[in-house]
């Protein structure tokens, strides 16, 4: 694993300029549906249910703002459709197009309570997750993405620091991703996923920051001054040490049972049993059902 994953500069020029705390800056920060991460390379992302919908970063002495302009309106197939750059301010103004085109867009539905369609809450596991994140102050990142060495290429959905400290990577999972479940007597693909974070973990404990502490530590540590220095509010407990395992969260989002849903509930408890998970309180909140 490359140490420089984890390249993050403090005195950043985007830091700085942020901590001024400019007037659209304080209308993301204000607006309780939008969350916001640090990103290595001193980047900012801005995300609403999950889709990031702004990065931030720091071009030619001013804040240059990135976003795919279907976000915009601008519908795939049609020209210019992609990636393209503003200033903060100019998409700020658009926040309330942005968030319908997120809305309508599959890969981050909500469900709505009393909404469920066949005995099923339909909400996709980025709503999940971005609700996760807005409602617990301990949550300090999403989508921590590297490369092994062996090349592989990971993406851990959530980051918390705990009570004691603690940082804690977790993945999450709804109930019926195909994932969780073994297909034609092959390994479910899960227990590959959770192998290859214990792999990251591993290699990343031999990894050391400036002061000598693990690499993972000394990171989130300034994450989270970033995070102060520039009006971002989630928990102050400062991270001591790493969790030496990955949590799988699976959510639960059948509302009604069925036979192909029992069977379906025995094969994931098969798949995640031996893995740091939360199985067992799953089974019995569908038994309940």
């Amino acid at each position: 694993m490359k140490a420089r994953y984890f390249n993050l500069n403090e005195k950043a020029p985007l830091f700085q300029a942020l901590s001024t705390k400019p007037d659209w800056w304080k209308s993301l920060l204000n607006d309780k549906d939008l969350y916001i991460n640090i990103r290595k390379e001193n980047r900012i992302n801005v995300y609403y249910r999950g889709a990031s919908i702004m990065s931030l970063s720091y071009k030619d002495h001013k804040i240059d703002a990135e976003i795919h302009n279907y976000y915009l309106g601008v519908n795939k197939g049609e020209p210019d459709y992609g990636n393209k750059h503003y200033s903060p301010d100019e998409i700020v103004q658009q926040l309330p197009l942005i968030k319908s085109r997120v809305e309508s867009n599959k890969k981050n539905i909500a469900c709505l309570p009393g909404h469920e369609k066949n005995g099923k809450n339909y909400s996709s596991e980025k709503y999940v997750q971005s609700q996760m994140y807005l409602a617990d102050s301990h949550y300090i990142d999403t989508e921590f993405a590297l490369q092994l060495d062996d090349r592989t290429n990971i993406r851990i959905d959530l980051i918390q620091v705990t009570y004691n400290g603690e940082i804690a990577f977790q993945e999450l999972k709804l109930i019926d991703d195909y994932r969780l479940k073994s297909s034609g007597g092959q390994i479910p693909e899960i227990q590959d996923q959770m192998s290859n974070y214990d792999k990251f973990l591993k290699e990343a404990n031999l990894l050391k920051g400036a002061k000598g502490e693990p690499i993972l530590v000394e990171y989130y540590q300034k994450v989270l001054r970033i995070m102060r220095t520039i009006g971002i509010k989630r928990n102050k407990t400062v991270p001591t040490s790493v969790r030496n395992y990955v949590d799988l969260y699976i959510k639960q989002t059948y509302t009604k049972k069925t036979p192909k849903r029992d069977n379906l509930m025995r094969s994931v408890y098969e798949a995640c049993k031996d893995l740091h998970s939360n199985i067992d309180d799953v089974i019995s909140q569908y038994d309940k059902l």
